[in-house]
């Protein structure tokens, strides 16, 4: 029996994985972000709703991909809604001392460079 589907994760929050499948690697932000306690490590969240290549999906920022975003943006969350995100993916240790992929955003795509991002292949 194949269980591949049955496997998939079913969440909509974006993955390491997400970013190292998508070719183009661009997170929209598509509205205003939020914060919400993490159940599993009861620590205060920053949640970015938005698409990867038109899958919704939602960024669960660390403190420094947010602290990023702010010098960028500005701290209004609300201005954030439209940019877009260039991510890439790197290894890190957990508290456990695992090795797991992370994401990072590389950039804020400015309105003068979306054209170039999203005509790669």
């Amino acid at each position: 029996m194949e269980i591949a589907e049955f496997t998939k994760a079913t969440g909509n929050f974006l993955k390491a994985k997400d970013v190292i499948e998508d070719t183009k690697k661009l997170f929209v932000i598509t509205g205003e972000a939020y914060i919400e306690t993490s159940q599993k490590f009861g620590v205060e969240r920053l949640h970015l709703p938005g698409e990867l290549s038109a899958q919704k999906k939602t960024f669960d920022c660390s403190k420094t991909n947010a602290r990023f975003i702010a010098d960028t943006l500005g701290v209004e969350t609300k201005d954030w809604v439209g940019k877009i995100l260039l991510l890439n993916v790197y290894k890190t240790k957990t508290s456990d001392g695992k090795l797991v992929d992370a994401i990072n955003i590389e950039k804020v795509v400015g309105d003068d460079e979306v054209g170039k991002y999203y005509l790669k292949l």
